[in-house]
């Protein structure tokens, strides 16, 4: 279907120029057929000329359905079977129409203070030792392990704790790209996923999209990016799960 709709759409200025050729020659049939009919003497001549004009009507009326079909393929059809082969084996909610969705620059990171323990005075009045200060050891983030390094997410990482928006970082670079899409998951409600980010354009190690969880129950969540080529397939996703306090 995919194949034919596609021949519509290339041959479409050839199929109307032919119509419009068609369309001339019949105005001309027509035309002499009505000149025939009005000249005729007896009434099986004007009974021919009728016959004429009757089938130049029925060719014309064929003229029109071509054209109707071809325009309705290339301008109704065409756009909704594209979307829908993107889409396959998603939930109806999520047949998405790409928007120019706004850029959310995440927020910088806050500088932490290091705290300095003041000296406790003793009774020998021996100079109090000075404490060094405790560095907390910030847990590392674990990196989701997705198997196509072009559809990756570098960014939060797997059980990472999240709160407000926080920015998904990776790559989205495949052959024969399309476009991607991110969307969000809630264990309490499994296999209901939701887009909320997403580009036309590839990219490699960088800003994916912003994940925000405002207003959402506490809990763990899955997200995955999905990858999609000019044909509307798209290889695994990749997935990580974080939580929400």
């Amino acid at each position: 279907m995919n194949v034919l709709f596609d021949l519509l759409a290339d041959n479409t200025a050839y199929i109307y120029a032919l119509c419009a050729l068609v369309a001339l020659y019949l105005l001309r049939v027509a035309a002499r057929a009505r000149r025939d009919r009005r000249s005729a003497i007896f009434p099986l001549e004007r009974e021919v000329a009728q016959s004429r004009t009757n089938r130049t009507f029925g060719v014309a009326f064929i003229l029109l359905f071509i054209i109707g079909v071809t325009w309705a393929a290339t301008n109704l059809l065409l756009p909704r079977f594209a979307i829908t082969q993107a889409s396959a084996g998603a939930t109806p909610d999520e047949l998405i129409i790409l928007i120019d969705t706004p850029t959310i620059t995440p927020l910088p990171p806050t500088a932490t203070p290091t705290l300095t323990p003041t000296p406790v005075a003793r009774p020998t009045r021996r100079p109090a030792p000075t404490l060094a200060p405790l560095n907390t050891p910030t847990p590392a983030v674990v990196q989701a392990a997705c198997g196509n390094p072009g559809v990756a997410i570098n960014s939060p990482g797997i059980g990472q704790i999240i709160s407000g928006d926080v920015a998904v970082t990776g790559s989205a670079n495949i052959d024969g790209f399309q476009f991607y899409k991110l969307e969000w998951m809630w264990d309490g409600n499994p296999n209901q996923w939701h887009w909320f980010a997403g580009g036309e354009a590839p990219v490699g190690g960088g800003y994916l999209g912003a994940f925000s969880p405002t207003g959402l129950p506490s809990g763990a969540y899955t997200l995955r990016l999905v990858v999609v080529d000019q044909t509307g397939n798209y290889p695994s996703p990749c997935n990580v799960r974080v939580t929400v306090p």
